[in-house]
């Protein structure tokens, strides 16, 4: 349901901004920190999954708009090695998560610290993701209805 509505927000975002994908991925990624918060405080596994929900929504939003922004600030020749990078680096921050959890358990630190923490690198995530700007080549071949400057060359 995320990737629908955030990808559906992020086209008609992006007919009044080159940026439009960047705050709707920002904005899914705003969603993390109520849910990170909510589900490390849950006093009830329904409460949990609600604040789980929130977080896969957000999750839909910021993950339907990787590869786009990707295609407005990457040159087309270099954007399957910048999304392999990507995804090596995404799946290595979630291994290493998970790492980290396990470690902070085995210590006793609580749960609702760990998520916390957790929201706070989300918070630091999304000021990153704020200062993308897309090359000015590269975004107007993003918003639909625009001109191209130059013809892409296939080789």
């Amino acid at each position: 349901m995320g990737v629908g509505i955030g990808g559906w927000l992020a086209d008609r975002w992006m007919q009044r901004s080159v940026r439009g994908r960047i705050f709707v991925s920002a904005l899914g990624m705003l969603f993390f920190l109520p849910a990170l918060f909510g589900v490390g405080n849950a006093s009830t596994l329904a409460v949990a999954i609600g604040f789980l929900m929130l977080f896969g929504l957000g999750w839909g939003f910021f993950d339907c708009n990787n590869m786009p922004i990707l295609c407005q600030i990457v040159r087309p020749e270099l954007r399957s090695t910048g999304y392999g990078f990507m995804n090596l680096v995404s799946t290595s921050c979630g291994g290493f998560a998970d790492w980290g959890f396990g470690a902070l358990r085995d210590h006793h630190v609580p749960v609702n610290v760990i998520f916390g923490v957790f929201a706070g690198v989300a918070l630091l995530s999304i000021l990153i993701v704020l200062r993308i700007k897309p090359r000015a080549a590269n975004a107007s071949l993003a918003v639909p209805g625009s001109q191209p400057q130059h013809a892409p060359t296939l080789t």
